[in-house]
């Protein structure tokens, strides 16, 4: 006797509604977004270094690749983690969120004296000597004795003695 086929137990070819489906280009995006945030925080072993840096500095010269923008981002990322140490604290809710998003930074207000306000761009692997540096720059000092004049103290709301922090 041959078995009946019937609607119950045939394979249906449409995916679930809740299910998401992601394209090539799109996985290759998350995937290079992971890599963005891993090279902000974690250094690779002495072995995978130059490997990994070989693969990311031939993805940034490749004009036809599609993610050259963010490979080189990478890139920048690892080096500052190896120069640095890498991020100490792990990103926000919000950060975490624009990163996934592609947003890679955002406008930080700083306060110089004389009570003049100033946004710059700010990334995930910013780090002081990055602001004073492009500070000194829009103030035409192009010598690198006038960056060891500068410094940045950071204003927190938190309870303390001092609101001003050394960074």
């Amino acid at each position: 006797m041959k078995p009946t086929v019937n609607s119950s137990n045939r394979l249906q070819e449409t995916p679930a509604p809740n299910r998401k489906i992601f394209n090539l280009e799109d996985s290759c995006q998350r995937g290079w977004r992971l890599l963005y945030i891993l090279t902000a925080f974690h250094r690779c072993s002495e072995v995978m270094k130059p490997f990994l840096l070989r693969f990311l500095l031939d993805a940034c010269r490749n004009p036809g690749l599609l993610f050259q923008g963010i490979a080189k981002a990478c890139e920048q990322n690892l080096r500052k983690t190896y120069q640095y140490g890498g991020r100490v604290v792990a990103p926000g809710n919000m950060e975490l969120k624009a990163m996934l998003a592609g947003r890679s930074s955002k406008r930080q207000l700083f306060l110089l004296p004389g009570g003049i306000e100033r946004h710059l761009k700010v990334k995930t692997c910013s780090v002081a000597l990055d602001v004073i540096e492009e500070l000194c720059y829009e103030m035409g000092l192009h010598r690198l004795e006038a960056v060891d004049e500068y410094t940045v103290f950071l204003v927190t709301n938190r309870e303390c003695h001092d609101k001003r922090v050394f960074v």
